[in-house]
């Protein structure tokens, strides 16, 4: 069941019109507070998207539309405090274009998931509740409780402090970082190609190895992952927690370590 759920999820992502979106929503950023408690949109990503049994998923103008009916009352509350004055039409469509780059990020996220829960044998635990707390997955292995984050690759120094990590250790023993990119090979290659620094050279390796050898694109773009990267992910836990190593891994150090594998 968890081989066809994942198979439902892929076509549903290869359905997104990424185009259309992209050129409607890019640029629209009207909408860029942080977002109330009440209007965090991770519990209905998840009850729309993360699921146990194939089912039919929601396209995002229907998923949109039903989140902005259901959250109405925090909806003008906020609008009261940020945007006073301005027409619904005019937050709606800020709202929307925000929500649909969480939307994208998540889904991608949820594409591991359900292969890591298809091709792996360690338990997965995902929730919004989880999210919300910066974990994407709870994977155990033999008594240890590792967090997963599935994120797209940065170098920006906010998300590369050692801090990072901190809010996890209530939850879980170690962290680690399963990175991807949307950054196309060719230009990975000339960037590569261009780059004179050790540390650069070293980078762009790693992250053309990850788009050639562990990712893939569906017919409309969306990235996903080829099943061999969860299963070597969980190899590097099991191989981790038998070795009692407990420390957090980056997604540069994960790159290296399956590199070797």
């Amino acid at each position: 069941m968890d081989v066809e759920t994942l198979s439902t999820f892929e076509q549903y992502l290869a359905s997104i019109p990424l185009e259309r979106y992209r050129n409607a929503l890019q640029k629209v950023k009207i909408v860029e507070q942080d977002l109330p408690p009440a209007l965090n949109p991770l519990p209905a990503i998840y009850e729309a998207f993360w699921i146990k049994e194939p089912r039919p998923f929601p396209d995002y103008e229907t998923f949109f539309e039903q989140w902005w009916q259901d959250h109405l009352k925090p909806l003008d509350d906020f609008i009261r405090q940020y945007f006073w004055g301005c027409s619904h039409e005019f937050v709606f469509l800020g709202l929307k274009a925000r929500l649909y780059r969480t939307l994208v990020s998540v889904l991608t996220q949820f594409h591991f998931a359900y292969s890591w829960r298809a091709h792996c044998e360690l338990p997965l635990d995902s929730s919004a509740e989880l999210d919300m707390k910066g974990i994407d997955g709870l994977v155990r292995c033999e008594g240890v409780t590792v967090a997963l984050q599935v994120k797209k690759e940065t170098y920006r120094s906010e998300a590369r402090s050692a801090g990072r990590f901190a809010s996890r250790k209530r939850y879980a023993s170690w962290a680690i970082e399963v990175p991807y990119t949307v950054t196309p090979r060719e230009e990975l290659r000339r960037t590569l190609e261009r780059s004179r620094k050790p540390d650069a050279r070293e980078r762009y390796e790693l992250l053309l190895l990850l788009a050639e050898r562990w990712q893939r694109e569906l017919s409309n773009g969306f990235v996903v992952f080829q099943p061999e990267y969860p299963r070597l992910v969980e190899k590097l836990i099991r191989q981790r927690v038998r070795d009692g190593v407990n420390e957090d891994l980056g997604w540069d150090s994960t790159l290296r370590l399956l590199r070797q594998a």
